[in-house]
C-alpha cells in the first residue's frame, strides 16, 4: 500500500535506530507507511490513475468499481477493497493480460479463484456463480446459544 504523499509528511527516528551521533533527526516520507493516516487514500490515488491510464472507467456511483469494454463488447470489472482487488471478466484473454499488467506495475500475487470475502462464501462451477452467509448464519446461531435448533433448508430459485 504505497502510494505517493501529496502532502509533507514527516516522522521521528525509529526507536532503536542508532546512526553515529545523529539521534535525533527528523525524516520526510515520500511515499505512505502503512498504517498512516495517509496511506489509504494516497494507495486509492495510485491505483486510480494506473486503472485510468489501463482504459478503465470509474463508477460513478461506486467509487472503488472500475470497468473496462473493450471495442468488441468484452467487459472486466475491478472492484478495490483496501489492497484487495476483485476481476470479473467476459474474456479470459482481456482478464490475463489486465493480471500480468498489474502484477508488472505492482507489486502482488495471484490468489486465485475467490472463495470468501467480506463473511460470504462464493461457489463457482460450471452451472454458474453462486454466494452464500452459511458461515455467518452457523456462527450467529452458536453464539446465540441456537446451534442445535430446528431449521429449515430450502432449496433456493433463481429467476
Amino acid at each position: 500500500m504505497h502510494g505517493d504523499l501529496e502532502e509533507h509528511v514527516y516522522i521521528e527516528q525509529p526507536p532503536g535506530y542508532i546512526n553515529f551521533g545523529n539521534e535525533h533527526k527528523v525524516y520526510r516520507l515520500k511515499m505512505a507507511l502503512y498504517g498512516l493516516k495517509q496511506a489509504s487514500k494516497a494507495w486509492y490515488s495510485r491505483l486510480e490513475a494506473y486503472f485510468l491510464k489501463e482504459g478503465f472507467q470509474k463508477c460513478p456511483y461506486e467509487h472503488t468499481l472500475f470497468i473496462k469494454i473493450s471495442n468488441g463488447g468484452k467487459i472486466l470489472f475491478v472492484c478495490v477493497y483496501v489492497d484487495d482487488l476483485i476481476l470479473i471478466g467476459s474474456d479470459a484473454a482481456m482478464f490475463d493480460k489486465f493480471k500480468k499488467s498489474t502484477m508488472i506495475e505492482f507489486d502482488m500475487i495471484d490468489l486465485g479463484m475467490l472463495y470468501y470475502f467480506l463473511g460470504i462464501e462464493v461457489m463457482q462451477s460450471a452451472a454458474g456463480t453462486f454466494i452464500s452467509q452459511k458461515k455467518y448464519v452457523l456462527e450467529m446461531l452458536d453464539r446465540f446459544q441456537m446451534k442445535n435448533c430446528n431449521f429449515v433448508s430450502t432449496p433456493m430459485k433463481w429467476v
